[in-house]
């Protein structure tokens, strides 16, 4: 199921910046951008959004006004330019904080926090959630524990460490994980392991592609289109997108010698 998103800021620049993001996680569906308070009311109390991104200062009604007119809340992200009401903002339970301007990790590490929380208030239990985790429509079923896959196949059942996978791609509803020469496949997508692996030395450089960076030989920019090749130490070659290329440049800030 989508996450149901509406994107509530005054600025247009700030809605098309939150929309652009969203626009890479194949989970979120915008179903709405207001453009300030008002509207904001009349759409949530309507459309019964999953996720609202909201500003706080905005003409006539302010975020925090919005809230005080809901009777349930979705779970809200405030984006803004001021840090002075970060207190007052988790008042009202939000989920996170961001202050603009802010980068694209700081962005997605706000929004797999509402992804989770979301994810979990569907769930009645923790038993339903291993359940739902359990159904696979495939040969192959894998179960995602911590750092360690539970990976079952024609009833032998194998534990891997995140640390064997090379690269991770996303294949519909499910996720191909990449271990030298085997593939296995998981029911997930690709933006809930991301949350879970980028801080294990894993980075993401494309809506479909996650790596981990113990598997890169070296990496290569591409000037002609503004994209990178990595390429892993088996010989596989990656493409970044370029609307990962800050996450890249950040990497590569820090990991120079891997650049030829």
């Amino acid at each position: 199921m989508k996450i149901t998103t509406i994107i509530v800021d005054d600025e247009p620049l700030a809605r098309q910046r939150i929309s652009g993001l969203l626009s890479e996680i194949v989970e979120i569906e915008i179903i709405e951008q207001c453009r300030n308070g008002k509207e904001a009311i009349a759409a949530i109390h309507s459309q019964q959004p999953d996720l609202v991104f909201l500003d706080i200062q905005m003409p006539g009604i302010d975020g925090f006004g919005v809230l005080d007119q809901l009777e349930k809340l979705p779970v809200v992200i405030f984006v803004t330019a001021y840090d002075q009401y970060a207190m007052q903002a988790f008042d009202y339970h939000a989920i996170d904080y961001l202050l603009k301007p802010y980068k694209d990790g700081r962005f997605y590490e706000a929004l797999g926090c509402a992804i989770k929380q979301i994810q979990l208030q569907n769930l009645s239990g923790i038993h339903q959630k291993l359940e739902s985790l359990r159904i696979a429509k495939r040969v192959e079923s894998v179960q995602f524990q911590g750092l360690n896959f539970e990976i079952k196949h024609q009833g032998i059942t194998n534990i891997i460490s995140s640390n064997e996978i090379d690269w991770i791609n996303a294949d519909g509803n499910y996720v191909e994980l990449h271990c030298k020469n085997i593939m296995h496949l998981y029911r997930s997508t690709i933006s809930t392991l991301e949350f879970d692996l980028q801080k294990n030395g894993f980075i993401r450089i494309h809506r479909s592609t996650l790596i981990n960076n113990s598997a890169i030989k070296r990496v290569r920019y591409l000037n002609s289109n503004n994209q990178y090749k990595f390429i892993l130490h088996d010989g596989e070659e990656l493409l970044s997108a370029r609307s990962y290329k800050e996450r890249v440049v950040e990497f590569l800030e820090n990991n120079s010698q891997l650049l030829t």
